[in-house]
């Protein structure tokens, strides 16, 4: 038997359009989850990566099993434990042991993507590499208020809403579907 490896996407591979438009469904009640929870619901703002991180795993578990949000699910999901446990503490954003925290965080989603491949998952290894890397630039950009990201709620709500919204021409138009998909 061979250990459990990570799968880049087959280009002509293209996945159920049901899957597709689960992970859109899905993906689309999460934006809005996220706004009414924040802008109306009141809830911190540092609670937005786990809440993200929850929605792409639930739009994964939609999918069967196919699709790259799995690695972003773990990944950012592990992360938004971090910071919505730290925060809610009330502990200082500039801490060096939340850095370090975050880092181990993050290499536990990728560690749990990975194991997810143990029980036929494919996990794509461009998904995972960009779920570390954006993760990291969008922390970046929130530690140093970058204008019109820094506590931009519409702007994450936006993103995971365009997603959905590609899932959902993926299910109509499946062979505009990218190589980053698995």
């Amino acid at each position: 038997m061979t250990p459990p490896v990570l799968h880049d996407a087959d280009p002509s591979a293209t996945p159920s359009a049901h899957a597709a438009t689960a992970r859109g469904a899905v993906l689309l009640v999460g934006a809005a989850v996220l706004l009414l929870l924040v802008e109306i619901g009141g809830v911190d703002f540092y609670w937005v990566p786990l809440l993200l991180g929850v929605t792409y795993l639930l739009a994964a578990a939609a999918g069967r099993s196919t699709g790259p949000l799995w690695a972003p699910g773990w990944v950012l999901g592990a992360v938004g434990l971090t910071d919505a446990l730290w925060f809610h503490a009330l502990r200082p954003a500039d801490s060096f042991e939340l850095t370090q925290l975050t880092l181990l965080a993050a290499g536990t989603g990728a560690v749990l993507a990975v194991a997810m491949t143990a029980v036929g998952v494919r996990v794509s290894t461009m998904s995972l590499a960009l779920a570390v890397l954006l993760t990291g630039a969008f922390n970046v950009a929130e530690a140093k208020a970058v204008p019109y990201v820094a506590d931009n709620i519409w702007l994450y709500a936006a993103l995971l809403a365009a997603w959905g919204l590609y899932e959902l021409v993926v299910a109509r138009y499946p062979r505009n579907r990218s190589a980053l998909d698995g």
